[in-house]
């Protein structure tokens, strides 16, 4: 496959939404008042003096502190709790959002540098040992022997309708996209967003109808702010 899917978006956006853009991590924020911390919210940039934009897959949660540690001689000035929670959460939506790929719900695609050519990247390829994922610029990266060779660059993503889902609504995966658009303020209008949900659905799923009381429930639950889907009675 050498084109890129209209449903396909880069990975930067993908992981901002998915990782830092949550509120497991958000709620922290005003709380952090750590130094070299503040990308880390904004852009997801690892907070440190170095930080950068490279995730280890194999051991994020070791990566730029390990363990809240009290303070020393050696090391005055500890990682505040509140950052180290703000970290936790991040790592635990990272191993989510790679498992995502691992078990094909969603599909990335990029270009080999060998080839020059995008296409899509196996399930398989997400397991390998000694990856870094440098999600600003969309880098599978892979360490060995302390040499770092890009595996695929440029990835774009996008979610997997498998054919034995059709017919069957994911409403958690539209809660979760339409969270994710609330916290960016990227939601339609009121008036006109049943409607949108309604043929994305359709769209989606390969569903003839959708019901109206679940789309009411949805929006109402979605433009009250609340973090969690309706569920029916």
């Amino acid at each position: 496959m050498n084109s890129v899917a209209a449903s396909a978006r880069p990975l930067y956006a993908e992981f901002l939404a998915r990782v830092i853009e949550i509120e497991a991590v958000q709620c922290y924020r005003g709380a952090v008042t750590d130094n070299h911390t503040a990308q880390f919210f904004d852009s997801g940039r690892l907070p440190g003096v170095f930080g950068d934009f490279q995730w280890s897959l194999d051991a994020p949660e070791g990566f730029p502190w390990g363990p809240l540690a009290p303070a020393t001689d050696e090391n005055p000035a500890p990682v505040s709790l509140p950052m180290q929670h703000a970290w936790d959460a991040a790592v635990v939506a990272f191993a989510e959002f790679i498992a995502e790929f691992i078990n094909g719900k969603l599909i990335g695609s990029g270009v080999p540098p060998a080839m020059g050519l995008r296409c899509e990247i196996d399930p398989a390829e997400w397991a390998r040992t000694g990856l870094i994922l440098d999600v600003r610029n969309g880098d599978l990266i892979e360490v060995r022997d302390g040499k770092r060779t890009v595996r695929w660059s440029a990835i774009v993503v996008r979610a997997a309708i498998q054919a034995k889902k059709l017919g069957r609504i994911d409403w958690d995966a539209e809660w979760n996209e339409d969270v994710a658009r609330r916290s960016k303020g990227q939601l339609p209008n009121k008036k006109d967003y049943i409607g949108e949900l309604e043929t994305r659905i359709i769209e989606r799923y390969g569903v003839k109808t959708v019901d109206g009381g679940d789309l009411r429930r949805f929006k109402a639950a979605l433009y009250r702010g609340e973090p969690i889907r309706p569920r029916k009675r």
